[in-house]
Protein backbone atom coordinates (compact mmCIF):
# COMPACT_ATOMS: atom_id res chain seq x y z
CA UNK A 1 0.00 0.00 0.00
CA UNK A 2 1.05 3.45 -1.43
CA UNK A 3 1.92 6.15 1.66
CA UNK A 4 -1.12 7.85 0.00
CA UNK A 5 -3.39 5.08 0.65
CA UNK A 6 -2.58 5.16 4.43
CA UNK A 7 -3.19 8.87 4.17
CA UNK A 8 -6.65 8.18 3.13
CA UNK A 9 -5.84 7.91 -0.45
CA UNK A 10 -8.23 10.48 -3.24
CA UNK A 11 -10.96 7.83 -2.93
CA UNK A 12 -11.32 8.29 0.58
CA UNK A 13 -11.61 12.30 0.22
CA UNK A 14 -13.91 12.04 -2.69
CA UNK A 15 -16.61 10.07 -0.49
CA UNK A 16 -15.83 12.03 2.24
CA UNK A 17 -16.63 15.24 0.40
CA UNK A 18 -19.76 13.95 -1.05
CA UNK A 19 -21.01 13.08 2.33
CA UNK A 20 -20.08 16.25 4.02
CA UNK A 21 -21.92 18.16 0.74
CA UNK A 22 -24.90 16.12 1.49
CA UNK A 23 -25.22 16.56 5.26
CA UNK A 24 -25.18 20.12 5.04
CA UNK A 25 -27.59 20.31 2.09
CA UNK A 26 -30.11 17.84 4.09
CA UNK A 27 -29.43 19.98 7.42
CA UNK A 28 -30.56 23.48 5.74
CA UNK A 29 -33.66 21.69 4.12
CA UNK A 30 -34.81 20.55 7.86
CA UNK A 31 -33.93 24.36 9.02
CA UNK A 32 -35.61 26.49 6.50
CA UNK A 33 -38.54 24.59 5.96
CA UNK A 34 -41.07 25.37 8.25
CA UNK A 35 -43.08 22.13 7.98
CA UNK A 36 -39.79 20.20 7.96
CA UNK A 37 -38.71 21.33 11.45
CA UNK A 38 -41.37 19.72 13.18
CA UNK A 39 -38.90 16.25 12.89
CA UNK A 40 -35.74 15.31 15.06
CA UNK A 41 -33.12 14.66 12.44
CA UNK A 42 -30.16 12.15 13.45
CA UNK A 43 -26.69 11.52 11.92
CA UNK A 44 -25.90 6.95 12.49
CA UNK A 45 -22.21 6.88 11.48
CA UNK A 46 -22.70 2.59 11.73
CA UNK A 47 -18.89 1.63 11.49
CA UNK A 48 -17.44 5.44 13.35
CA UNK A 49 -13.81 4.21 13.60
CA UNK A 50 -12.18 7.19 15.34
CA UNK A 51 -13.40 10.46 13.52
CA UNK A 52 -10.17 10.84 12.13
CA UNK A 53 -8.21 9.24 8.68
CA UNK A 54 -5.71 7.29 9.94
CA UNK A 55 -1.53 9.29 9.31
CA UNK A 56 1.33 7.83 8.00
CA UNK A 57 4.68 8.57 10.36
CA UNK A 58 6.17 10.27 7.06
CA UNK A 59 3.87 12.59 6.20
CA UNK A 60 3.06 13.70 9.81
CA UNK A 61 6.63 14.63 10.92
CA UNK A 62 7.30 16.61 7.96
CA UNK A 63 3.71 18.44 8.15
CA UNK A 64 4.71 19.16 11.27
CA UNK A 65 8.03 21.54 10.67
CA UNK A 66 5.10 23.59 8.67
CA UNK A 67 2.13 25.05 10.39
CA UNK A 68 0.43 25.93 7.69
CA UNK A 69 1.07 22.10 6.37
CA UNK A 70 -0.78 21.31 9.97
CA UNK A 71 -3.98 22.92 9.17
CA UNK A 72 -4.08 21.15 6.17
CA UNK A 73 -3.26 17.94 7.30
CA UNK A 74 -5.62 18.11 9.88
CA UNK A 75 -8.86 19.04 7.70
CA UNK A 76 -7.66 16.38 4.97
CA UNK A 77 -7.40 13.66 7.98
CA UNK A 78 -10.88 14.35 9.53
CA UNK A 79 -13.39 11.46 9.02
CA UNK A 80 -17.31 11.13 8.51
CA UNK A 81 -17.78 11.31 12.54
CA UNK A 82 -16.27 14.73 12.93
CA UNK A 83 -17.14 16.11 9.49
CA UNK A 84 -20.79 15.45 10.20
CA UNK A 85 -20.48 17.36 13.52
CA UNK A 86 -19.22 20.46 12.24
CA UNK A 87 -22.33 20.92 10.11
CA UNK A 88 -24.10 23.89 11.29
CA UNK A 89 -26.73 23.92 11.68
CA UNK A 90 -26.19 20.96 13.77
CA UNK A 91 -28.19 17.40 13.69
CA UNK A 92 -30.72 17.29 16.64
CA UNK A 93 -28.68 13.66 17.57
CA UNK A 94 -25.16 11.66 16.54
CA UNK A 95 -25.53 7.98 16.76
CA UNK A 96 -21.82 6.40 16.36
CA UNK A 97 -21.24 2.58 16.53
CA UNK A 98 -18.21 1.11 16.37
CA UNK A 99 -17.04 -2.52 17.47
CA UNK A 100 -14.13 -1.87 18.64
CA UNK A 101 -13.97 -0.69 22.46
CA UNK A 102 -10.77 1.67 22.30
CA UNK A 103 -12.04 3.47 19.35
CA UNK A 104 -15.28 4.06 21.32
CA UNK A 105 -13.22 5.70 23.90
CA UNK A 106 -11.87 7.81 21.52
CA UNK A 107 -15.21 9.51 19.96
CA UNK A 108 -16.88 9.48 23.54
CA UNK A 109 -13.68 12.20 23.69
CA UNK A 110 -15.53 14.08 21.13
CA UNK A 111 -18.79 14.98 23.79
CA UNK A 112 -15.82 17.30 25.06
CA UNK A 113 -15.19 18.95 21.73
CA UNK A 114 -18.85 18.98 21.08
CA UNK A 115 -20.36 20.22 24.12
CA UNK A 116 -23.53 21.48 22.48
CA UNK A 117 -24.00 17.42 20.65
CA UNK A 118 -26.03 15.13 21.65
CA UNK A 119 -23.80 12.47 20.96
CA UNK A 120 -24.72 8.47 21.71
CA UNK A 121 -21.91 6.54 20.93
CA UNK A 122 -23.11 2.42 20.94
CA UNK A 123 -19.81 -0.34 21.07
CA UNK A 124 -21.86 -2.93 19.45
CA UNK A 125 -21.74 -4.75 16.04
CA UNK A 126 -22.87 -2.52 13.65
CA UNK A 127 -25.66 -5.06 11.60
CA UNK A 128 -27.06 -5.84 15.38
CA UNK A 129 -27.03 -2.20 16.11
CA UNK A 130 -28.64 -0.76 13.40
CA UNK A 131 -31.55 -3.32 13.64
CA UNK A 132 -32.31 -2.40 17.18
CA UNK A 133 -32.12 1.35 16.05
CA UNK A 134 -34.34 0.79 13.11
CA UNK A 135 -36.99 -0.96 15.28
CA UNK A 136 -37.29 1.75 17.98
CA UNK A 137 -36.85 4.81 15.26
CA UNK A 138 -40.39 6.90 15.62
CA UNK A 139 -41.22 7.89 11.81
CA UNK A 140 -44.05 9.84 13.05
CA UNK A 141 -41.42 12.02 14.41
CA UNK A 142 -37.63 11.71 13.41
CA UNK A 143 -36.05 11.57 10.29
CA UNK A 144 -32.20 10.19 9.47
CA UNK A 145 -29.22 10.26 7.31
CA UNK A 146 -27.22 6.73 7.86
CA UNK A 147 -23.69 6.41 6.39
CA UNK A 148 -22.44 3.10 5.84
CA UNK A 149 -18.94 2.91 5.29
CA UNK A 150 -18.34 -1.05 5.85
CA UNK A 151 -14.79 -3.07 6.88
CA UNK A 152 -15.27 -5.83 3.54
CA UNK A 153 -18.67 -7.13 2.88
CA UNK A 154 -19.91 -6.43 6.92
CA UNK A 155 -23.27 -5.09 5.65
CA UNK A 156 -26.21 -7.64 5.87
CA UNK A 157 -29.15 -6.64 3.44
CA UNK A 158 -31.41 -7.51 6.17
CA UNK A 159 -29.97 -4.13 7.85
CA UNK A 160 -30.32 -2.49 4.11
CA UNK A 161 -34.19 -3.82 4.45
CA UNK A 162 -34.71 -2.73 7.86
CA UNK A 163 -33.41 0.69 6.78
CA UNK A 164 -35.87 1.09 3.94
CA UNK A 165 -38.83 -0.09 6.08
CA UNK A 166 -38.35 2.86 8.22
CA UNK A 167 -39.11 5.02 5.10
CA UNK A 168 -37.62 7.58 6.89
CA UNK A 169 -33.80 6.98 6.27
CA UNK A 170 -31.40 8.64 3.63
CA UNK A 171 -29.06 5.78 3.01
CA UNK A 172 -25.35 6.39 2.04
CA UNK A 173 -23.43 3.15 1.78
CA UNK A 174 -20.38 1.53 0.33
CA UNK A 175 -20.64 -0.96 -1.69
CA UNK A 176 -17.48 -3.22 -1.39
CA UNK A 177 -17.16 -4.50 -5.03
CA UNK A 178 -13.74 -5.42 -4.87
CA UNK A 179 -14.13 -7.57 -2.00
CA UNK A 180 -17.58 -9.06 -3.59
CA UNK A 181 -15.48 -9.44 -6.73
CA UNK A 182 -12.85 -11.42 -4.86
CA UNK A 183 -15.48 -13.89 -3.62
CA UNK A 184 -16.63 -14.27 -7.11
CA UNK A 185 -14.53 -17.09 -8.19
CA UNK A 186 -13.66 -17.71 -11.46
CA UNK A 187 -14.06 -21.56 -13.04
CA UNK A 188 -16.21 -22.52 -10.17
CA UNK A 189 -18.94 -21.05 -8.23
CA UNK A 190 -17.55 -19.90 -4.62
CA UNK A 191 -16.89 -22.07 -1.69
CA UNK A 192 -20.25 -22.24 0.22
CA UNK A 193 -18.95 -19.76 3.05
CA UNK A 194 -18.64 -17.34 0.22
CA UNK A 195 -21.54 -18.16 -1.26
CA UNK A 196 -23.84 -17.83 2.18
CA UNK A 197 -21.88 -14.66 2.58
CA UNK A 198 -22.99 -12.91 -0.87
CA UNK A 199 -26.34 -13.92 -0.50
CA UNK A 200 -26.39 -12.09 3.10
CA UNK A 201 -24.88 -9.05 0.94
CA UNK A 202 -27.37 -9.22 -2.07
CA UNK A 203 -30.46 -10.66 0.35
CA UNK A 204 -30.92 -13.52 -2.31
CA UNK A 205 -29.78 -16.53 -3.81
CA UNK A 206 -30.47 -15.08 -7.37
CA UNK A 207 -26.89 -13.70 -8.14
CA UNK A 208 -26.01 -17.09 -8.88
CA UNK A 209 -27.62 -17.60 -11.87
CA UNK A 210 -26.98 -13.54 -12.83
CA UNK A 211 -23.11 -14.17 -12.38
CA UNK A 212 -22.44 -17.82 -13.23
CA UNK A 213 -23.59 -19.84 -16.44
CA UNK A 214 -22.15 -23.64 -17.20
CA UNK A 215 -22.58 -26.31 -19.66
CA UNK A 216 -22.33 -29.50 -20.04
CA UNK A 217 -19.65 -31.87 -22.02
CA UNK A 218 -18.26 -34.77 -22.47
CA UNK A 219 -15.76 -36.20 -20.17
CA UNK A 220 -12.37 -36.72 -22.07
CA UNK A 221 -11.75 -39.56 -19.59
CA UNK A 222 -15.25 -41.01 -20.13
CA UNK A 223 -16.69 -39.99 -23.32
CA UNK A 224 -19.94 -41.45 -21.91
CA UNK A 225 -20.27 -38.96 -19.19
CA UNK A 226 -20.92 -35.24 -19.14
CA UNK A 227 -19.07 -32.59 -16.79
CA UNK A 228 -20.60 -29.63 -15.96
CA UNK A 229 -18.53 -26.50 -16.43
CA UNK A 230 -19.03 -23.29 -14.56
CA UNK A 231 -18.18 -19.65 -16.10
CA UNK A 232 -17.96 -16.58 -14.50
CA UNK A 233 -19.75 -14.19 -16.60
CA UNK A 234 -19.74 -11.33 -13.94
CA UNK A 235 -18.29 -7.91 -15.01
CA UNK A 236 -18.10 -4.79 -13.10
CA UNK A 237 -21.28 -3.25 -14.67
CA UNK A 238 -23.90 -6.49 -14.31
CA UNK A 239 -22.27 -6.34 -10.40
CA UNK A 240 -23.14 -3.24 -9.75
CA UNK A 241 -26.27 -2.88 -11.93
CA UNK A 242 -27.33 -5.88 -10.12
CA UNK A 243 -26.97 -4.56 -6.36
CA UNK A 244 -28.59 -0.98 -7.67
CA UNK A 245 -31.77 -2.83 -8.66
CA UNK A 246 -31.88 -4.53 -5.67
CA UNK A 247 -32.01 -1.29 -3.70
CA UNK A 248 -34.73 -0.11 -5.87
CA UNK A 249 -36.64 -3.07 -5.04
CA UNK A 250 -37.35 -1.35 -1.20
CA UNK A 251 -36.15 2.21 -1.48
CA UNK A 252 -38.22 4.52 -4.00
CA UNK A 253 -35.03 6.53 -5.14
CA UNK A 254 -32.18 5.39 -5.29
CA UNK A 255 -29.18 7.52 -7.30
CA UNK A 256 -26.50 6.91 -9.98
CA UNK A 257 -23.96 5.26 -8.22
CA UNK A 258 -20.18 7.14 -7.84
CA UNK A 259 -17.17 4.74 -8.57
CA UNK A 260 -14.26 5.17 -5.95
CA UNK A 261 -10.67 3.58 -7.40
CA UNK A 262 -7.33 3.50 -5.62
CA UNK A 263 -4.51 3.02 -8.14
CA UNK A 264 -4.72 -0.21 -9.60
CA UNK A 265 -8.68 -0.89 -9.58
CA UNK A 266 -11.96 -0.36 -8.32
CA UNK A 267 -12.50 -0.80 -4.53
CA UNK A 268 -15.91 0.58 -3.90
CA UNK A 269 -18.98 1.85 -5.42
CA UNK A 270 -20.85 4.65 -3.50
CA UNK A 271 -24.52 4.55 -3.47
CA UNK A 272 -27.34 6.64 -1.84
CA UNK A 273 -30.82 5.22 -1.22
CA UNK A 274 -33.94 7.10 0.10
CA UNK A 275 -37.85 7.85 -0.31
CA UNK A 276 -37.77 11.52 -1.31
CA UNK A 277 -37.26 13.17 -4.74
CA UNK A 278 -35.03 16.03 -3.56
CA UNK A 279 -32.78 13.71 -1.67
CA UNK A 280 -31.98 11.84 -4.89
CA UNK A 281 -31.74 14.62 -6.84
CA UNK A 282 -28.83 16.51 -4.23
CA UNK A 283 -26.88 13.07 -4.48
CA UNK A 284 -27.49 12.38 -7.97
CA UNK A 285 -25.42 15.75 -8.79
CA UNK A 286 -22.79 15.35 -5.57
CA UNK A 287 -21.87 11.78 -7.55
CA UNK A 288 -21.75 12.81 -10.60
CA UNK A 289 -18.38 15.06 -9.18
CA UNK A 290 -17.24 12.53 -8.47
CA UNK A 291 -17.52 10.51 -12.09
CA UNK A 292 -16.17 14.31 -13.29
Amino acid sequence: MTQQEMFGGNWTQQKLRVLSKYLRAYRKIFDRNERARYFRVAYVDAFAGTGVVPRPEIEGAFAELIPSLVTAEEEFRKGSVRRALEVDPAFDHYIFIEKDRSKCEELSDLRKEFPNRKIDVVNEDANVALLKWCREMDPRRERAVIFLDPFGAAVEWSVIEAIAETKAADLWILFPFGAVNRMLTRGRKPSPSWSDKLTRIFGTTTWEDQFYSSSMMASILSPEQEVEFVYKIADRNSVVDFFAERLRTIFAEVANPGFLFNSKSLLFVFFFAGNNKTGAKIANDLLRDIAK
